[in-house]
């Protein structure tokens, strides 16, 4: 809808407005693997508390630069930790899955928080290109598939739809998904499908909320 005039996106908002609230196909919560696990992981974000509104600077109406998320563990868990997910999603748009924003994964058991220069591209060698041990963003872990063909898709709400929660959700991992998958892309699809009990240790979520009204 990025191409729609501005009046005739906040009709369709408005009459779609009734369609939003699909938590339940959340990856957290579609997933068994990840649902049994405990959510135990801390999530906080510089922009506050959960349930804080996520500013123009993150989303396509501004600069589209990834907000500053931090986790904790429990202690003695971070030992079992082969490496961290992140997947991001709105669950509030009008679609029937939730919306894939970014979904990162191979991100080392030692790193505890992401900010902007790390989802910065690296341009890799061609005689390094399908190398699994190649990072693909500065930080040093892979992006995989989202909706909008890119590393990050930041909030862009329908027009006049109401207020969207946007699913910050942190997963750790047992298992090492960059070996496993290899030069294939990952997808919520392939977690839903592939990904098991004993590769899950624990996940947990911040949540930021951002709304677009008409004429504002």
């Amino acid at each position: 809808m990025n191409h729609l005039p501005s009046s005739i996106e906040a009709i369709l908002g408005r009459c779609l407005a009734h369609r939003r609230g699909r938590d339940s196909l959340l990856l957290t919560r579609a997933s068994e693997s990840i649902s049994r696990q405990p959510s135990i992981i801390i999530v906080t974000s510089s922009l506050g508390p959960s349930g804080s509104s996520i500013s123009t600077e993150h989303t396509p109406l501004g600069d589209n630069t990834f907000p500053s998320l931090s986790w904790t563990l429990p202690l003695g868990l971070e030992d079992y930790v082969s490496s961290y997910m992140i997947i991001i999603e709105d669950p509030d748009a009008p679609s029937p899955q939730p919306v894939v924003l970014g979904l990162y994964y191979g991100i080392s058991p030692h790193k505890k928080m992401l900010v902007a220069k790390d989802f910065r591209p690296l341009l890799i060698p061609q005689g390094q290109r399908g190398c699994g041990e190649t990072p693909h963003l500065a930080g040093g872990f892979r992006y995989g598939t989202n909706w909008g063909q890119n590393i990050w898709s930041g909030p862009r709400p329908i027009l006049a739809h109401g207020e969207h929660r946007y699913f910050f959700q942190v997963i750790a991992l047992k298992a090492d998904l960059v070996t496993r998958l290899g030069n294939k892309p990952l997808t919520k699809e392939w977690l839903l499908r592939e990904l098991k009990p004993h590769d899950v240790l624990a996940w947990g979520e911040w949540i930021g909320t951002c709304e677009r009204r008409h004429g504002s």
